[in-house]
């Protein structure tokens, strides 16, 4: 096993993955309760939340850069409700030095006071919008809350400030039509527009059964759309996650699929969740964890960080992970014990013996 920094690095580009990145859940509170999330739901809403500080995120940012890592990404909850939101951003920014990518995953109904041209003059280099009908009243239901008239507005205020855009629409059967309008914003505009398949976890197990429909399904419903439509490289789109995008013919934008129900991604995944409190996973389902607040005090992030990097090596090989990498649903609350190396969640298929089951290739390798 390799230790050192430089062997790491070589070891892990060696997998044929992107290099990580930092992904910070900043926040475990929202202004919305979508029904899928619902983080108003829990007893302890918000009450765990001891958030680094902008100090801690720029360092985090400095030692990670040393590492090659040149992106960022921040979610919640909703990260613009942090009273810092542009302290953070800049820290990150200037920890990871210049041509970084810093992210964030947003509602995009934001508060008083902020605004797309802060958040880019901070450091904001691209923006996720999530976006799951564009008919209000539905748009509440789903959300339970906001209005998607403003999210087209911040939208376009970022397009406008150069900023490359994707939005994020998670597939309910319910509102299918609603993700498929969701979706044609990409025909006009330059957005990446990824479509979700709902995850059998959290208050979304409520919705599963009737809920749930798979890529491979969309996909015939769409067929028109994606005949002689080409794929787009996550290079070009700035993606480092896992997810296909193709481009129909003429768009402007492109349709991404992240699939992780019905198509597993764990080999294919490269990044590092850090929680509001500092905790960092380079794994969801499995605990690598890492508590970094001591290596900050201590001045030995350099140690947390070889930890990391051979945690998403060792990850790499381990069919037990499965897909369940894109799952963020218990990282938004310090509150889930977590048993030293023992999966969080019990290890089912992925899709019930049977179900329709999509041709699945890995963006970074082709493998099939």
């Amino acid at each position: 096993m390799p230790t050192t920094r430089h062997d790491l690095a070589a070891a892990f580009a060696a997998t044929g993955r992107n290099h990580p990145y930092l992904a910070f859940t900043l926040n475990s509170l929202c202004n919305l309760d979508c029904v899928f999330c619902k983080p108003r739901c829990m007893p302890d809403y918000g009450h765990k939340d001891r958030p680094l500080t902008t100090t801690d995120y720029a360092a985090i940012a400095a030692e990670a850069g040393t590492w090659k890592i040149r992106k960022a990404h921040c979610s919640g909850g909703e990260p613009t409700l942090r009273a810092d939101i542009l302290d953070v951003i800049a820290g990150l920014a200037d920890g990871l030095g210049s041509g970084a990518a810093i992210g964030m995953t947003s509602h995009g109904n934001l508060r008083r006071g902020l605004s797309v041209e802060k958040l880019r003059d901070a450091g904001l280099t691209y923006l996720n919008l999530s976006l799951h009908s564009l008919d209000p009243e539905r748009s509440a239901t789903i959300m339970g809350g906001g209005d998607p008239r403003t999210t087209l507005s911040t939208l376009d205020d970022a397009l406008s400030l150069g900023l490359q855009v994707k939005i994020n629409c998670v597939l309910q059967r319910t509102y299918l039509d609603d993700a498929f309008a969701v979706a044609k914003l990409a025909r006009d505009l330059p957005v990446a527009v990824r479509l979700i398949e709902l995850q059998n976890i959290g208050p979304a197990q409520a919705l599963f059964d009737t809920e749930f429909i798979s890529e491979a399904d969309v996909r015939d419903r769409l067929h028109e759309w994606f005949a002689g439509a080409g794929e787009v490289s996550r290079d070009q789109l700035g993606v480092r996650s896992p997810g296909r995008y193709l481009r129909p013919d003429g768009w402007a934008g492109s349709i991404g699929f992240i699939s992780n129900s019905s198509c597993a991604t764990c080999s294919d995944a490269n990044r590092i969740k850090i929680t509001p409190t500092g905790v960092a996973r380079p794994c969801i389902l499995h605990n690598r964890d890492i508590p970094l607040k001591s290596h900050l005090a201590d001045g030995t992030l350099d140690d947390a960080f070889t930890h990391l990097f051979q945690a998403m090596l060792d990850r790499n090989t381990n069919d037990a992970w499965q897909g369940f990498h894109y799952v963020d649903y218990d990282l938004r609350w310090d509150r889930m014990e977590r048993p030293e190396g023992a999966p969080v969640l019990p290890l089912l298929p992925v899709l019930a013996t049977g179900a329709s089951q999509s041709s699945c290739t890995r963006a970074s390798t082709g493998e099939q």
